[in-house]
């Protein structure tokens, strides 16, 4: 295979992740039986429609080598580090070179500038909350705000913060309450403030793409869904599926947090009231979907 031609067909894929799979993917409904497994695949997809794009550039612009992708990426390597990286370079390689230089840039540029944008909006709230919290006597490692408003969130960082306000305390009976304090926790543990780092700010940027439209709002549901199971391997589901429920219109939630109303509620209540929610046999064929779709680009880049 020719590296014109393993060019075109990482460009087919790269367009077919961004928008068909990633649109198919946002309508099925097997997600919800593995959630985590689900955020695996969509971020595979991301990292390997970017791959492709990159991988696809790349193959273009050391096709003037005739020697395969490998040997060739070590000739331009060779030519950069020895200062003649341009010798030989025709046209077609140029704007080959280009595409993997932009895309390069869009990576570690735009993503690098959202994920700094939510780390300083996030750093801004800890220091509200320095100011307006206060600790629970009778939750331990939960701060409390004047608010009547229902509202319960996580503050992501290297110390989480889990919040609650004075109206959700009201609202909630106290196995509720506990349900959905063990909801942030699991946000907490599992690092999900990690996870939506990168996806902040997605949809403003690159709304055209229906990855970019769709993977922030489906992984952000999904996090809910694994939230929920982490709280409901410690407490009663029902008490807080009953505190959704009743927390469905709450207040305002921070954007640079994780908020136990954020998403998808209906299902989300839906799914706690069934013990079969889960599924082993989805969550390994998930992952196993996950890894074929991160390794498939690099597999074709390097047998060429």
């Amino acid at each position: 295979m020719s590296l014109f031609v393993t060019a075109a067909v990482l460009m087919m894929m790269a367009f077919a992740l961004l928008g068909p799979v990633s649109a198919r993917l946002a309508q099925s409904s097997w997600v919800t039986r593995a959630p985590r497994s689900a955020v695996v695949l969509w971020q595979s997809i991301g990292l390997s429609a970017i791959a492709s794009g990159i991988g696809a550039g790349l193959a273009v612009a050391v096709s003037r080598y005739h020697a395969g992708f490998a040997p060739g990426m070590r000739e331009l390597v060779i030519g950069l580090v020895g200062g003649h990286p341009l010798l030989g370079l025709g046209l077609p390689d140029a704007l080959g070179l280009t595409l993997a230089a932009d895309l390069l840039i869009v990576l570690f540029v735009v993503f690098g500038s959202l994920m700094a944008r939510t780390i300083r909006s996030r750093a801004r709230h800890r220091r509200l909350l320095n100011l307006l919290a206060r600790e629970s006597p009778q939750y331990p490692g939960t701060e409390l705000i004047e608010d009547i408003r229902p509202v319960a969130y996580c503050l992501p960082g290297r110390r989480p913060r889990i919040v609650m306000s004075d109206g959700a305390l009201q609202l909630l009976s106290s196995h509720e309450a506990r349900a959905v304090i063990g909801h942030e926790q699991g946000h907490a543990q599992e690092h999900h403030g990690l996870v939506m780092l990168p996806m902040l700010g997605l949809q403003k940027l690159f709304a055209w793409v229906p990855y970019a439209r769709l993977a922030p709002v489906e992984i952000a549901s999904l996090l809910e869904m694994s939230a929920d199971d982490y709280s409901s391997r410690r407490n009663d589901p029902h008490h807080l599926a009953a505190a959704l429920v009743l927390m469905a219109t709450s207040g305002h939630v921070p954007s640079c947090s994780l908020g136990a109303t954020g998403a998808a509620i209906p299902i989300r209540v839906e799914r706690l009231l069934h013990a079969s929610r889960n599924s082993k046999r989805t969550a390994l064929a998930t992952g196993f979907i996950a890894g074929a779709v991160i390794s498939a680009p690099l597999a074709l880049m390097f047998l060429t």
